[in-house]
């Protein structure tokens, strides 16, 4: 479902840029390897007022997954998630995997496998443990 910025009184250039901020929240929570809520990528994002539990974060999120899709690249907004409880993403995770063309039957498994799959292509090298030792 493409979604456009006029949907939340954004402009284009805004919707462009809240988008990006979103991704890169993202993308510095799988540097370190750590997953990453709602909360804190919403306080990230200058570009537009997001709550974390609104639509419009629902929508971005959703956008920067197909992006990501669109681009071969794994699903980015797994390590997205809920920052008590359960710990894991919301069902429009679930749902914009299968949109997408995934295919599973234990969303746990799919969950977690992208989540290892996000952490190898953009988190930073392990360093090994002599290596770490040793300074």
């Amino acid at each position: 479902m493409r979604r456009t910025a006029t949907q939340f009184g954004l402009t284009a250039q805004q919707w462009e840029a809240a988008q990006e901020e979103v991704r890169r929240a993202i993308l510095d929570a799988a540097y370190d390897r750590r997953m990453t809520w709602y909360g804190e990528v919403a306080a990230k994002v200058d570009a537009a007022d997001i709550d974390p539990y609104s639509a419009l974060m629902n929508h971005l999120l959703g956008a920067v997954f197909e992006d990501e899709h669109a681009a071969g690249r794994p699903a980015l907004t797994s390590i997205v998630t809920h920052k008590d409880g359960d710990k894991e993403p919301g069902l429009g995770f679930y749902a914009q995997a299968r949109s997408l063309g995934y295919r599973f039957t234990e969303p746990y498994v799919f969950w977690a496998e992208q989540v290892q799959k996000v952490f190898t292509r953009y988190g930073r090298p392990r360093r090994s443990r002599r290596l770490h030792e040793s300074t």
